[in-house]
């Protein structure tokens, strides 16, 4: 080996030296709680407790009971209807557009007799069926902390048919 080759094979290790010590000094305040958490075997139950979304779907979980049916405003494509299912099992799961029209989510809360709207996200400005919902006495808002908006339903209040 050259000299030179040598030296760059030097000037690499160090560099990579450098970054190493530079990546165990930035992250030593995580290590311990970091060894802990693999030691206990719960690192992905930490995780998971840190994502205010999981939180929030755990809460819901307590509060709907396990016959009752739901009906989920999102839009399919963000992928949290999902995580909100597997997570509300076996609570029966109806998924509509956050734009539904006002018609079609009470003719959907009568025919599958809902007993709660679940809407991901409260900071999105609300759709037409979202804002008549709130507007009819047949939903209530729930105070369940999180990045959603609950609304309980008592279906029988709910008038109309798809077609009126």
């Amino acid at each position: 080996m050259t000299k030179a080759k040598v030296w760059l094979v030097r000037a690499i290790l160090l560099l990579w030296s450098v970054q190493l010590i530079w990546l165990a000094w930035y992250f030593a305040p995580e290590v311990k709680e970091l060894a802990q958490s693999v030691a206990d075997r719960r690192l992905g139950e930490e995780v998971r407790r840190e994502d205010p979304y999981y939180r929030w779907l755990q809460s819901l979980a307590g509060l709907i009971p396990s016959g009752a049916t739901y009906i989920f405003l999102d839009d399919y494509e963000a992928g949290k209807e999902i995580i909100a299912r597997y997570h509300l099992i076996p609570r029966k799961h109806v998924l509509l557009s956050p734009n539904v029209p006002p018609i079609f989510l009470f003719y959907k809360v009568r025919q599958e007799k809902a007993a709660f709207v679940i809407i991901r996200d409260k900071e999105r400005p609300p759709g037409p069926g979202l804002s008549a919902a709130l507007g009819s006495p047949a939903f209530q808002p729930l105070d369940v902390p999180g990045p959603g908006l609950v609304l309980q339903v008592d279906y029988l209040k709910v008038r109309g048919e798809f077609y009126d």
